[in-house]
């Protein structure tokens, strides 16, 4: 595909894709800027590398943002336990990019990984209408 088709074809998927095929392609967006950083590192480029993890940075930001704030209010384990564990790959992204190291890269994308997986499932476990109403609601997220 050439950019512009690529970009409007992202556009089209974001614009019509349900809550939790949202969340999945944040995951994904993720997980694909880190990979990014990674080869970066490699090829010594800082600048790329910096570019890459602080959109990665921006995308487990959003994932956070999305967790349902009454559910947090309230208690619920799973809702803190997201929350916890994007506040955790946020600073590890961070220091990451700090200090040049892959590893902390790596182990984010494990993490993310595992959460992309997870989220795929009920998504493709769902109807088009209830991945919207419910499926953000089971996850701690806000529907």
């Amino acid at each position: 595909m050439i950019p512009a088709r690529s970009s409007q074809y992202s556009q089209v998927q974001i614009q019509t894709a349900t809550k939790g095929k949202l969340i999945v392609l944040l995951y994904q967006g993720a997980i694909r800027f880190m990979r990014k950083a990674i080869l970066a590192m490699e090829r010594r480029d800082m600048e790329a590398k910096g570019d890459c993890l602080i959109r990665a940075q921006d995308i487990v930001l959003e994932l956070l943002y999305a967790i349902d704030q009454q559910m947090l209010d309230s208690g619920n384990e799973l809702a803190r336990n997201l929350q916890r564990l994007y506040l955790y790959s946020y600073r590890r992204l961070v220091e990451a990019n700090i200090r040049i190291d892959p590893k902390a890269v790596e182990e984010v994308i494990g993490l993310m990984g595992n959460l992309l997986e997870a989220w795929e499932q009920v998504v493709a476990g769902e109807p088009q209408s209830a991945a919207a109403s419910t499926g953000g609601q089971s996850l701690a997220l806000t529907g």
